[in-house]
Order: C-alpha cells, then structure tokens, then sequence
C-alpha cells in the first residue's frame, strides 16, 4: 500500500469518528481522543517522509563517487530559496534546480564541448551549429553561436573552485536583462535600532511604537563582458588539442574576468560590475604614525579586523608582495621585539587571525591602497545571465592569417550596503575594510 492511499485512510476515519460525535452531539471520550491522536501522527509522520526521504535516503542506483549522500531536494526548493540560501552556486542548481545531476542538458546534437569547439572551430557549415545562431538580448548585429547549457555548465563550474568571489558571494540568476533585490538602507544604529526596526518589551495594556524598515532598490544589469583571443590560421589546423586549449584558456578567463571586476580596481560599476575596493561601505584604515612606506605593521591587522561587521564570517584578500611582511609581524616591546604568528599555513591554505587568507593579483601591490583587505562576501549580489556566446571571424586578421575568437557572458554585481554603519556602540563598522597607501 502506497503512502498517499494510508494517509487517505487515515482521513477517512478521522472523518467518520467526526461525523458521530457530531450526530450524538457530544464531546470524544478520552479512548476517542487517544485513537484520533493516533490517526493525527501517523498521518503528520506519513507526510513528513517523502521529503525526508529524498533528502537524506540515497538512490542506490546512482553513482555517489566522491559525493556526499545528502544531497538537496531542489524540487521542494523555489527559485527565490535558492537565492537567498545560497547553498549552491553551481549553474545547475543556479537555472536548472529540478534537474538532477545524472540528467543531461541541452548539449545541441553535439557529443561534447570538444566536439562543438572543433566545428566552430573549423568554419565548416553544420545544421547544428546553425541552429544555435544566437541574437543576444534581441540584437541580432551582435551574432554568434551560444554555447549549449550542457557545456556552459561544465564550463563553469569547472571555473567555480578556483574563484573568490562567486563561491562566497549571494548569486542571482538572471533570465531576464535586470533583476531588482532588496537591500537595507540605514547606516545609524547609535539609537539601538537594527535598519529602522527595534524591539521594545510592553507592559499590560501598552502600546508599541510602530516602525518602517529601511530598504532600497538595488538593480543588477546584465553587463556583457567579453574575451577575445587571436590564434593563428596554422594552429588552429594543425595545432594538437588546440579545442582542448582554447575550451581550457575560456574557463579560466571567466573565473579570472568575474573575480578582477568583482575585487578589483577594474570593477568600475560603469557598465560592469561594482568591485569591493571600490565599493562605497569601504572603510579605509590608516597606516600607523611613523610607519615605513611599503610596510604592514601588526596594529594594521588589528585595526582592520576590528572595523569589520562580521568578522566571522570575512576573508582576508591580499597581494602575494605582503607575504613576506606578514611572516616577519612583530611587536616591539621596551628594547626588544617578538614575532606574532599572524599569517599561519596548513596543507596550503593560509589563514591570519583565525579567518582565511586568500593570495590574489586582484589585490594592489604592497603600500598600495587595499593590498590587504577584510571583506564579508555575503554581502556582495551577484547577478548571472545563463548564456553563453561564441564568436567566431578571420576577417580583421585576414593579413596576418589569424582567427579571432570571442567569448560573451553576462554579469553584474555590487555590495548592498551603500554605506558604512554606525552602531549603537564603538566605531563605524564595514563588511568591507582595507589597509590605505602607506
């Protein structure tokens, strides 16, 4: 007997033991009440399995190498969970949740990346490729070939673990050319209100005080950012894996593309996105009196960590020339001065003051603003269009026997916070803080 049919059952009784109390008009008895709260929880444990059951009960014909046997149950998850929880940044679970991992995407005819990268590749005429002549956002002058899901998936998600910002950020997938989302608006907490909400504790028959939360619109907008490469006639032809590299060279270009304009100076917000380093909230943290230029001095870690809104859960971002800095910190005392532990490494992966610590170029050069900064990216929105689109032309570089190809994708992103907070107590305070030119 399946589940649905028990639980009907169950109903059934409860409504038939209903219908008699309500014909002799009177209340249960106590050996009534006991049997209906027995009915009652198996029925409640009854509708309770099946979710239980697809979230923690592994399917023993799928293959779990190296995966966790919990795994989320996107079906039960909506669109807007998915973006608030952030549990999964894959583009998978991002634009396809009731997809399961086993099952295929659009892979458009093609037998793998490889394939489809080998007949754009060779200019020869194919109905597949034909098929998939993209008009992006509705403008046809701008042409190309979008990239079957299947292996813009692979693409990037294969990007995904060698990123920074897009593994801790809040990522939004956009099916449309912008998304608004919601984001506080208050920076003045000094009076003991959190974004304009405060509690207050009433006595019989008090009244409360009625409040507003403070919000703003933040708008993402699907920035399109491009990748070009030119290669040679002859290799192209007669290079060996040349798809393999190109397909290699295009994975690592969008992981390095997304996180230089989402930490970086590149990050103008001006078309593209708006990086941290120059995100408005930034709180910038002077050097200390008499401090030598290029230098990183102990108070300069301390301040920085404890100006940070959430240092729980913020990671450090630093330029690779802080290193040697960082393992000599020291504090002076009377006449001498002791080493401090601060940068400190376990099987390659540093950490500074208990939180991680991630070496960068997207990070200035040492004694340059913000070549260490403390961010909290769960502040940071990331929005992601889930096309992406491939060029393809000999013509501008028809004299020098060379083939250009283009790489499109489609993002944006910016902190939420347009400003630092004051908080009821002590200094303002940043998801984002950073050492100053020193």
């Amino acid at each position: 007997m399946d589940i649905k049919t028990r639980i009907e059952q169950r109903t059934a009784k409860l409504d038939e033991m209903r219908s008699v109390l309500i014909a002799e008009k009177r209340d249960p008895n106590k050996s009534e009440m006991q049997k209906a709260d027995g009915i009652l929880a198996e029925i409640r444990e009854l509708e309770l399995k099946p979710a239980t059951e697809n979230i923690l009960k592994p399917d023993p014909q799928a293959d779990h190498t190296n995966r966790s046997t919990k795994k989320m149950d996107y079906e039960n998850i909506n669109e807007n969970e998915i973006r608030v929880m952030g549990a999964d940044r894959s583009y998978r679970a991002m634009f396809y949740p009731g997809k399961a991992d086993a099952e295929k995407l659009d892979d458009g005819g093609f037998r793998d990346a490889g394939e489809f990268l080998d007949v754009l590749v060779s200019g020869r005429f194919d109905p597949r490729l034909q098929q998939r002549a993209a008009m992006v956002q509705g403008t046809p002058s701008l042409g190309g070939f979008s990239v079957p899901t299947q292996f813009v998936s692979d693409w990037m998600d294969d990007s995904l673990a060698a990123e920074v910002t897009r593994p801790r950020c809040r990522v939004y997938p956009m099916k449309s050319e912008s998304i608004k989302i919601p984001g506080w608006n208050a920076s003045d907490f000094s009076s003991g209100s959190y974004a304009g909400l405060k509690m207050e504790f009433l006595g019989e028959s008090a009244v409360g005080s009625k409040q507003t939360g403070k919000l703003r619109q933040i708008t993402l907008n699907a920035n399109e950012g491009a990748i070009y490469v030119d290669a040679s006639l002859s290799l192209v032809a007669n290079g060996v894996n040349f798809e393999s590299q190109l397909r290699s060279a295009m994975i690592a270009a969008i992981g390095y593309g997304i996180d230089r304009h989402t930490i970086g100076s590149a990050g103008s917000g001006a078309g593209c996105p708006l990086s941290v380093l120059n995100s408005a909230c930034l709180i910038s943290i002077s050097g200390e009196t008499g401090q030598a230029s290029g230098s990183v001095v102990f108070s300069n870690i301390k301040k920085l960590y404890a100006r940070q809104l959430n240092p729980q859960s913020a990671v450090w971002l630093v330029n690779a020339t802080t290193i040697p800095s960082l393992l000599e910190l020291s504090i002076t005392g009377g006449t001498s001065a002791s080493h401090v532990p601060v940068l400190n490494e376990s099987n390659g992966e540093f950490t500074m003051l208990g939180r991680p610590c991630i070496i960068t170029p997207h990070a200035p050069a040492i004694g340059s603003a913000s070549c260490i900064t403390f961010v909290d990216f769960s502040f940071y929105a990331l929005g992601l269009r889930s096309e992406v689109v491939l060029d393809m032309t000999d013509s501008h570089r028809w004299t020098q026997r060379e083939r250009s190809f283009r790489a499109r994708i489609s993002i944006d992103g910016q902190i939420s916070l347009n400003t630092a907070i004051t908080p009821e107590n002590g200094d303002t305070l940043s998801p984002v803080t950073s050492l100053a030119a020193i």
